[in-house]
């Protein structure tokens, strides 16, 4: 009787031991195909994510060829690299771009100052050329690069002359526009002109009672001027809308930015 008893809780416990075996792996391969439907599969509506970069060893915007201009003010010439697979052709025409910009610059020795001028003398005796600058930011899927190009006078020094960007999803390696931006973020046109006015106010500044800021000149050029000439958009690494732009001065013209959410 009691090894009847002994065979029958022992089928009894292998039963129950084969149940959590059985429903543990159907358990386990419900969840992997569900996790990989999410993350893969197109039929079910989700986009699958792949590998955008150009160079997988690399980040999404880096530099190359760095070389000093003017050593004293931290102004260099680089190349930027937007390292994503459909943007070979845009690399060119920045690189082509650049050449272009270091093509200008005119020493000192040659420029025929009249004894009345000054200049700021510097080690690489140049009176005038044209330079660069590049900023680069990632928050969440976005990736932004801003492309500040200056022009510069050992008599006056830097000037802003053009502005424009690029927004890029790092997922699909798509540029994104300023429209769906602005869409995007819930942003108008209205609004940017509102927060532009309010900063070009609040930094206003006089010289000999004078107004430096251009206020109404400035908001101007915004309002009828294109993206990637006199503004641009991009995302802060804080994940907000920014609109870049150009304020113009009775003294010399320089670049601002504003966070717009």
């Amino acid at each position: 009787m009691d090894n009847t008893k002994n065979i029958f809780g022992l089928v009894i416990f292998i039963i129950i031991l084969l149940i959590f075996v059985i429903g543990g792996y159907f358990l386990m391969d419900y969840m992997l195909n569900d996790y990989k439907g999410n993350t893969t599969n197109k039929d079910n509506g989700v986009t699958e994510l792949k590998e955008v970069r150009i160079d997988t060893t690399k980040d999404y915007i880096y530099y190359e060829n760095i070389t000093d201009i003017l050593h004293e003010e931290h102004i260099s010439k680089e190349d930027v690299v937007i390292n994503v697979k459909g943007f070979e052709s845009v690399n060119e025409k920045l690189k082509e771009e650049l050449v272009s910009l270091s093509s200008n610059q005119v020493l000192i020795a040659d420029a025929q100052l009249t004894d009345d001028t000054t200049c700021m003398q510097n080690e690489e005796g140049l009176y005038s050329f044209n330079y660069r600058e590049y900023n680069d930011t990632q928050f969440g899927d976005y990736i932004s690069l801003v492309i500040n190009d200056f022009s510069y006078k050992c008599t006056t020094g830097s000037r802003i002359e053009n502005i424009k960007s690029y927004v890029i999803n790092k997922n699909s390696g798509e540029e994104i526009t300023e429209d769906a931006l602005l869409n995007e973020f819930n942003i108008t046109e209205d609004a940017i002109i509102d927060a532009i006015r309010k900063r070009l106010n609040d930094t206003q500044v006089l010289d000999e009672g004078e107004q430096v800021i251009d206020i109404e000149g400035t908001i101007n050029d915004i309002k009828n001027g294109e993206y990637n000439k006199v503004k641009a958009l991009s995302i802060s690494k804080n994940g907000k809308l920014v609109i870049n732009f150009i304020v113009k001065s009775n003294r010399i013209n320089y670049n601002d930015s504003i966070e717009l959410n």
